[in-house]
């Protein structure tokens, strides 16, 4: 009897782990990868379009954003510089990356100057749940970007 029972839940041990798998899987939960989370799209894109300087710092800084593996709390902002704008001192870009919470509603902020060629990366604590998150230039006219990004509890 002993046996059987032991049998049983070895079956049952298993199947509870490839559900739990399964799981994982469909959810997306587990992952390694740093897949962006979903987020309603932007009239304006996902750039942040500068207004003046045109001719010498124009073309826009791609935003993009990462799940931070392992943190379900954390959101990374990724600015890029398509152009001049952003890539060089001479065209320093300081951008506000702004979010606020759904769950408790309390606005927060962070700056970064992109003014390197390549991307800078910002960290933000953004919670879990729905988030207004937005990014905008301080002190140089820009359209910035807003979306609402769901970050899997």
């Amino acid at each position: 009897m002993s046996k059987l029972n032991g049998a049983v839940r070895r079956v049952v041990q298993m199947a509870a782990g490839v559900a739990t798998a399964a799981t994982l899987v469909v959810s997306g939960a587990g992952v390694a990868s740093a897949a962006p989370p979903p987020a309603t799209p932007n009239p304006g894109g996902d750039n942040v379009w500068p207004v003046v300087n045109l001719d010498r710092c124009g073309d826009p800084i791609q935003i993009s954003r990462e799940s931070v593996p392992g943190r379900t709390d954390l959101l990374g902002v990724i600015l890029t510089p398509t152009g001049n704008f952003g890539a060089s001192p001479e065209c320093a870009a300081p951008v506000k990356v702004e979010w606020l919470n759904g769950i408790a509603p309390f606005g927060h902020a962070v700056t970064a100057t992109v003014d390197r060629p390549g991307s800078t990366r910002v960290d933000i604590p953004i919670g879990a749940g729905v988030s207004l998150l937005t990014v905008q230039t301080l002190g140089v006219p820009a359209f910035g970007t807003s979306q609402y990004v769901w970050m899997q509890p």
